[in-house]
């Protein structure tokens, strides 16, 4: 069996160290692994291999796999490998990543809140400065997360763990997911499906948005929406900016209908340097890095062996992706 890895992106830490494709082939030495750095060398070698450990391929790099079974993505994103029906029409299985990053997310989401509501930004450049600010925090005071409405717009793992933790913080959670028949965990007051976000959100005082960035949810927050919030309210986004229609967040964060937002997602990336969110300062911006840690790399290693060794003896796999939802 032929297997190739291509998982190389301008972000070194989603780009597969080389000591873990070595580690494939310890682990697997009945297998031969080919290791393309560049997409031109994944398509010069994915015509003759059985599957494939990566988050992209192009129609012309899928149209010249004519042995390709399966798929495997690095990162719970699947939108790299299009298109999915075309995978699906030639029965290529696809399975993703996803589950690895959610502790990761929901952390940072819980760390990005405090930075908010207990005003660490001016703390900390105080601290830099060797001022006391002590009485400055009476003019704009530190306020609770306990007792808030919070909405999770993408109840799925990575806003199951968020849930979790505001839950844990004394919040009173509602999400959105596909299927909302499902069961409702203890943590999340209620669960709605998508045709009803709007009852889901409506006076939210912080909405997190973690859901996929397909199609179908492009643009499914807009002005109407955030509108529906209460005033004042904090938006997060640990999913992906097209979610959100830009200029109006923008409008309501300049209007105070949104209070504040700790964005991980932009619609360009890296973040142009003359955008206003970098000088608002109830704005929290970190670089597309939620989902860093350290030993993300055991993990999708772990994850990816298991689906190997399925897939080897005919086993359903780990995270299927359902290639008409596109996740």
């Amino acid at each position: 069996m032929k297997i190739l890895v291509y998982v190389s992106w301008p972000v070194k830490a989603w780009s597969i160290p080389d000591a873990k494709v070595a580690e494939l082939r310890e682990r697997f030495p009945e297998i031969e692994f080919l290791h393309a750095r560049t997409l031109d060398e994944a398509r010069a070698v994915i015509g003759d291999v059985d599957a494939a450990f990566t988050p992209y391929l192009d129609s012309p790099a899928i149209a010249a796999a004519e042995r390709l079974r399966w798929v495997h993505s690095s990162a719970a994103a699947v939108q790299g490998l299009l298109p999915l029906a075309d995978l699906a029409a030639r029965g290529i299985a696809v399975s993703n990543s996803r589950g690895i990053q959610a502790v990761a997310i929901a952390e940072h989401v819980m760390g990005g809140l405090l930075v908010l509501s207990r005003k660490y930004k001016e703390i900390l450049t105080a601290q830099q400065e060797h001022r006391w600010i002590q009485n400055n925090l009476t003019n704009d005071w530190p306020w609770l997360l306990h007792g808030r409405r919070m909405s999770i717009v993408g109840l799925g793992t990575i806003g199951m763990e968020i849930a979790k933790r505001a839950h844990a913080f004394g919040m009173t959670v509602r999400g959105v997911r596909r299927r909302a028949d499902g069961a409702r965990p203890d943590f999340v007051e209620r669960v709605f499906g998508t045709h009803q976000i709007d009852e889901a959100i409506c006076a939210a005082e912080i909405l997190v948005l973690s859901a996929p960035g397909v199609a179908a949810t492009h643009g499914m927050i807009g002005s109407a929406q955030l509108a529906m919030l209460e005033r004042g309210a904090i938006l997060v986004n640990v999913a992906r900016a097209q979610i959100v229609d830009g200029p109006a967040m923008l409008s309501a964060l300049e209007s105070g209908q949104l209070g504040g937002a700790v964005l991980d997602v932009f619609e360009r990336e890296p973040l142009d340097a003359a955008d206003p969110l970098w000088s608002m300062p109830n704005v929290v911006i970190t670089p597309h890095s939620s989902g860093f840690r350290a030993n993300h790399w055991d993990d999708v290693i772990e994850m990816f062996s298991e689906n190997l060794v399925r897939f080897q003896t005919g086993k359903s796999l780990v995270n299927a992706v359902d290639p008409a939802a596109g996740y």
